[in-house]
Parts: C-alpha cells; structure tokens; sequence
C-alpha cells in the first residue's frame, strides 16, 4: 500500500481506516492517525481518499 503523508510516514491503508471509522474531514484523519499535519501536500489525497470512503452509494442504491 501507497505511503499518504511521506512526512508522518502513514500510509493509505491508515488513513482508510480512519475514514472508515468516521472521519469525515481532513482534521478528523489527522487526528485520528496524523497524516495531513506538517507540510498539508498530502490534504488533496486525503480529500480524495475521503470522497471515495465517504460519499460511496450504498450497495444497490441508484442515483436520483
């Protein structure tokens, strides 16, 4: 797995898991494993990890 935060040393899967139990937001992975907190360069992966995780549709939902 892909190394996120190159400064704090996590990877993607850590941030995954943060996601997946409930972080929402930037702040929240950070608190959560500590990705995103020195230089910001890995907030757009983040974001985009978050978007993924977060606003999936349900299995079986279909977009109005």
């Amino acid at each position: 797995m892909a190394i996120v935060c190159l400064c704090q040393g996590v990877s993607e899967r850590k941030v995954v898991r943060a996601i997946d139990a409930g972080a929402t937001s930037i702040d929240e992975v950070t608190e959560r494993c500590g990705a995103g907190n020195r230089c910001f360069g890995c907030h757009p992966a983040i974001e985009e990890l978050i978007d993924t995780r977060v606003n999936v549709r349900p299995h079986g939902a279909a977009f109005a």
